[in-house]
């Protein structure tokens, strides 16, 4: 991957003038020795607090007006975007003698960088590259003031790795005040060190009053991430009952229901959750996208593709989050839009559905990612992680 802070602007032996014709030959070596590198670029990198233009993030960063109009309809032409997303890794290079800037990188997405190159004579070269990570380790150990998800926040967890861990341990009642928590987790870390991303948990550990709860992470055929605990026992819950926190049900499931908007009868495969608009919509348990976008009289909607031929359908969204995508794997919790009215729809509420062996269920009579102990053909590998 290119790397600008090792990108030297260097003048080597055929960018060197050629001498008069006369010149010895030690008179040629020493102008050739006289060629210097061009200094290396200083490096500013930063997270971007906020959304703003790609402009005015250039002026603040010391272009003049001209030059980070020049920078940023470069940038727009070849991303057609406008502006810098907060939450992001943005690094500019500028000449330590002159100040001006010799290129910028910014990560587009957790995939993928754009790198801008000053090549002289106002040439700007625009590249596209993968953003490649290296796996580390990372280790939390604190007491527990406080609930949960405030004390992970506080601790450092991330929000990802704290939400499986208080779902895994809901029902042991471990996760309380005066609490000893441990855990292990991985984080996603560039190879510039410009982009840090949650990786997975791999343990944790609960200790209270002398007792103590620990979760080990095991990975199905999937890659999906389950918890036991030492004897191999399923912790947690292996889905949610509900995808959205509610008003109330505005409608059922039914194969005989009067539509408001339409006056006729027809069958309403799904249940609808009244909810406030732009309330985030969970995906009830693990799975992988298999659609996400426009769906006809559903408006946005996603669907997530289960084990045992399960898949569950999201509708009316007001707004599917980026990254969620086709072919990307969630995780139960994991929030995958927003309430919306989008599609045929009297108003915000989100429409849950799901199908079993293609055929619509009652969404409210099933139950989902039942809980399974370690299996045979996996306990060795068990046993060697514990």
């Amino acid at each position: 991957m290119l790397s600008l802070a090792g990108a030297k602007l260097q003048r080597t032996v055929s960018e060197v003038r050629l001498p008069a014709a006369g010149r010895t030959l030690p008179e040629v070596m020493q102008e050739v020795a006289s060629a210097r590198p061009a200094p290396e670029p200083v490096a500013i990198s930063a997270t971007l607090r906020r959304t703003g233009l790609v402009q005015a993030y250039l002026e603040r960063a010391g272009l003049n007006p001209e030059q980070a109009g020049r920078w940023s309809s470069v940038f727009t032409r070849f991303t057609g975007r406008r502006v810098f997303e907060g939450g992001e890794a943005l690094t500019v290079y500028k000449d330590p003698d002159s100040g001006e800037l010799r290129g910028l990188r910014y990560n587009l997405d957790p995939r993928f960088a754009v790198i801008e190159l000053d090549l002289g004579n106002g040439v700007i070269k625009v590249l596209r590259r993968r953003i490649r990570y290296r796996l580390e380790p990372v280790a939390v150990a604190f007491k527990m003031g406080g609930n949960w998800q405030s004390a992970a926040a506080r601790n450092g967890v991330p929000p990802k790795i704290a939400q499986v861990i208080g779902a895994a341990l809901e029902d042991q009642r471990a996760l309380r005040r005066g609490s000893i928590v441990k855990i292990l987790f991985t984080e996603k870390v560039s190879l510039d060190g410009t982009c840090r991303r949650p990786g997975s948990l791999e343990a944790a550990e609960v200790r209270n009053h002398g007792s103590a709860v620990v979760a080990i992470a095991l990975r199905d055929r999937s890659g999906a991430v389950h918890l036991y605990d030492q004897n191999g026992a399923a912790l947690g819950l292996r889905a949610m009952r509900f995808p959205v926190r509610f008003k109330y049900i505005s409608s059922g499931f039914s194969y005989h229901r009067y539509h408001p908007l339409l006056h006729i009868y027809r069958p309403h495969l799904g249940v609808d959750f009244a909810a406030n608009y732009g309330a985030p919509v969970q995906a009830v348990a693990d799975g992988r996208v298999v659609a996400a976008g426009w769906c006809g009289e559903l408006g946005r909607c996603v669907r997530i593709a289960h084990s045992n031929d399960t898949v569950t359908i999201y509708g009316h969204l007001a707004r599917i989050k980026p990254g969620v995508r086709e072919g990307v794997r969630v995780s139960m919790g994991q929030v995958v839009g927003q309430v919306g009215s989008s599609g045929l729809s009297t108003g915000p509420h989100l429409h849950f559905a799901i199908e079993k062996h293609d055929r619509f269920v009652n969404p409210l009579t099933q139950k989902l990612g039942e809980n399974h102990p370690v299996s045979l053909r996996m306990h060795a590998m068990f046993e060697r992680l514990k």
